[in-house]
């Protein structure tokens, strides 16, 4: 009985996934990089001569809560934000889910889609690890590197979040979301980006890749320190408020680079990015930083 309501389940979410796939496809473009691997990108603003800005996401976020802040700052620049391999609308063959890559992966999709440097990486949370791995193997094509309230490499915490990402994975293949839905996160987002990130929340896919990468977390960490500093690159790091423990961290990654400020904004973790003002907050400081380069 047990293995029939199991199968049940599974059934019920394949099939609500199939649907959902096609009612929300991929709001940019799914650029491929070989191995049967497409890398999602998305773009605002266009070029102007001066740097792209890219933007890496945190765990388990959908590359569409960028929105506040790429529309901000695209007004200015072309920016462009993408879904780490396998997350969200990114598809690609199982593993490995670690920062190195992830940053090999953004290479080659923006090679592919003629998008040329200089570049500008902003990484937020868990996306900061991919986005400095992603700055050192491209350091002479680099700007700057902005790092709001970033995963510390030092900082511990990642058996715990894979754990819980594993899981919500179990469960989403159980068909279990299909019965009770969880709340939607997104609804402070733009009206058009709330169904199309909520349903690619719930995509077995996107669950599955986030695990992966969270019980990456050492490995990624271990290749985040193995690129070294930063020498004078221009770095601005930004932190919200915390216990001193966490500001601490942050004030250390600005010792990375020469060239580096630190900045706390009175803003949340994910606030800074999907509450419009707390959002137009953060953009207005990473564009004063880009201004100054």
């Amino acid at each position: 009985m047990i293995i029939v309501i199991a199968l049940s389940g599974a059934t019920v979410q394949a099939n609500a996934e199939r649907a959902s796939h096609a009612a929300f496809p991929a709001p940019g473009q799914l650029v491929d990089v070989g191995s049967g691997q497409l890398i999602h990108l998305r773009t605002w603003g266009a070029a102007t001569g001066g740097p792209t800005i890219l933007l890496d996401v945190s765990a388990g976020q959908p590359s569409s809560i960028w929105a506040w802040i790429a529309s901000d700052l695209g007004r200015h620049y072309r920016v462009v934000a993408y879904d780490r391999p396998g997350m969200a609308w990114s598809i690609g063959p199982s593993g490995p889910r670690d920062a190195e890559s992830a940053a090999e992966a953004l290479s080659s999709a923006l090679a592919a889609a003629g998008i040329e440097p200089p570049f500008v990486v902003v990484g937020h949370s868990f996306g900061g690890l991919s986005a400095r791995v992603f700055a050192g193997q491209r350091r002479a094509d680099m700007a700057g590197l902005v790092l709001l309230d970033t995963t510390h490499p030092n900082g511990g915490g990642g058996a715990g979040f894979a754990l819980f990402a594993r899981h919500r994975a179990w469960q989403g293949h159980s068909g279990l979301f299909q019965l009770f839905p969880p709340s939607n996160d997104y609804t402070q987002l733009p009206a058009a980006e709330q169904p199309g990130a909520y349903a690619v929340s719930l995509w077995t896919t996107h669950m599955d890749a986030t695990a992966d990468e969270l019980e990456s977390w050492n490995t990624s960490a271990a290749q985040v320190r193995s690129a070294g500093d930063l020498g004078d690159l221009a770095l601005l790091v930004v932190s919200s408020p915390g216990s001193s423990a966490s500001v601490d961290l942050q004030r250390d990654l600005a010792r990375l680079s020469s060239k580096s400020r630190f900045v706390e904004l009175n803003v949340s973790h994910m606030g800074m990015l999907m509450d419009t003002d707390q959002a137009a907050v953060t953009a207005a400081e990473i564009e004063r930083f880009l201004d100054s380069l």
